[in-house]
């Protein structure tokens, strides 16, 4: 019977940080899994989160050398900023900036 068991089970996906493709994006639990935004390096337009997307960040990735992103905790720019250094990634941000990202740029910092 355990061996009918868990012939049923359902792999679940995993997900990479390689699935960003040498871009800012952002994912909504911790270790690169539910990517939420994916945005080309180098914007300097504010885009808002919307939805289920909106205050849910958990992880994110910088694969640009040249720009630094910014996030932000209120929609347009607003509210504590959260910086994403060039070349860099967090796969569990603080607790104190988990799931409170509603805004977000790929260039200028913050």
């Amino acid at each position: 019977m355990l061996v009918g068991s868990a012939l049923m089970v359902t792999p679940v996906a995993n997900a990479a940080i390689s699935d960003c493709n040498n871009n800012m994006c952002l994912w909504g639990n911790n270790d690169y899994q539910w990517m939420l935004d994916e945005r080309y390096h180098g914007s300097g337009t504010l885009v808002n989160l919307s939805g289920d997307e909106d205050n849910a960040m958990d992880s994110w990735s910088n694969e640009s050398g040249t720009h630094e992103g910014c996030m932000y905790g209120a929609r347009n720019g607003t509210g504590d900023r959260q910086g994403m250094a060039k070349e860099a990634n967090d796969n569990n941000v603080s607790p104190l900036n988990s799931d409170e990202v509603s805004s977000w740029r790929t260039r200028y910092g913050c």
